[in-house]
C-alpha cells in the first residue's frame, strides 16, 4: 500500500470517528433540551390555598424503575421539604410502624387502604404519594446519561380527593471528544451519583405547591413527635 493509499484510509477513519462523535453529541443534546426544558407540569384545586391541610404524611415510595435504590433516594428529600415549606409531618420512622402495624410493610401495599383509612391511622390531614418513574444511567462508549423522574400527588385524608398533583424528569449527558473527557463520562455513569437529580426533580414539583399554613410562623415547624402532637 502506497503513502498515498494510506493518508486516505486514515481520513477517511478520522471522518467516521468525527462523524460517530457528532452524533452523539447532537442527540445528546436534543436529549439534554428535552430533559430540561421548562418547569415541572402540576395541577392543584381551586381552592387550596382557602383551605390547605395542616400537616401531611409522606408515605413509602412506589418505585416503577428496576433500581431498588431508587424510594430511598427520593423519601427523605421529600420529607425535608415538605417540612421547609411550612406543613407539619411526621417522621418517616413513626409513618412507617404505624403502617406496619396495620399490616403495611411495603410501598406496594399502601394503595390497598384508601385515602381515609390512611389519614386515621397516621392522623395527619393530607397524604402524599411518590412514584419514581425514572432512574437510569447509559453508557455507549464516549456517551453517558442519567435520567430522574417522579410523580407527586397529594390527597385529602378525609375526602381523598387529589389536591395536588406534579411530575417532572430531569436528564444530563456527558459526551467525550478526547482522552481526559472521555474517561470524566465513564466516571460519571460508573459513580451514578442520583441525589443531585432527585433533588432538581423535588425542588421543582414541590415549588408548584403552596407553602403550608405554618411557613411563615416558625423556621422550625414541620416536624410532629411520634404521638402525633407537636
Amino acid at each position: 500500500m502506497n503513502a498515498s493509499a494510506v493518508m486516505e484510509r486514515r481520513k477517511g477513519h478520522a471522518m467516521k470517528q468525527f462523524k460517530i462523535a457528532y452524533q452523539f453529541f447532537f442527540w445528546g443534546m436534543i436529549a439534554l433540551i428535552a430533559g430540561c426544558a421548562g418547569g415541572a407540569r402540576h395541577s392543584l384545586v381551586p381552592d387550596y390555598k382557602a383551605k390547605p391541610p395542616r400537616s401531611i404524611a409522606v408515605l413509602p415510595v412506589l418505585n416503577e424503575t428496576v433500581n431498588l435504590k431508587a424510594p430511598d433516594a427520593f423519601r427523605s428529600l421529600v420529607h425535608r421539604r415538605i417540612a421547609m415549606k411550612g406543613y407539619e409531618t411526621p417522621a418517616i420512622a413513626h409513618v412507617d410502624n404505624r403502617l406496619q402495624g396495620k399490616g403495611i410493610r411495603e410501598a406496594g401495599q399502601v394503595n390497598s387502604l384508601t385515602p381515609q383509612e390512611l389519614g386515621k391511622i397516621l392522623g395527619v390531614d393530607a397524604l402524599l404519594y411518590t412514584t419514581v418513574t425514572e432512574f437510569s444511567t447509559t453508557y455507549l462508549v464516549a456517551y453517558s446519561s442519567m435520567t430522574v423522574g417522579a410523580r407527586f400527588e397529594l390527597k385529602d385524608a378525609k375526602t381523598g380527593e387529589k389536591l395536588w398533583e406534579s411530575d417532572h424528569q430531569v436528564k444530563e449527558n456527558k459526551l467525550g471528544v478526547d482522552e481526559k473527557s472521555m474517561r470524566d463520562t465513564l466516571k460519571f455513569a460508573a459513580l451514578q451519583a442520583y441525589t443531585p437529580y432527585c433533588q432538581r426533580v423535588t425542588n421543582a414539583c414541590l415549588a408548584t405547591l403552596p407553602n403550608g399554613p405554618l411557613y411563615a410562623s416558625s423556621p422550625k415547624a414541620g416536624c410532629l413527635v411520634p404521638g402525633g402532637g407537636k
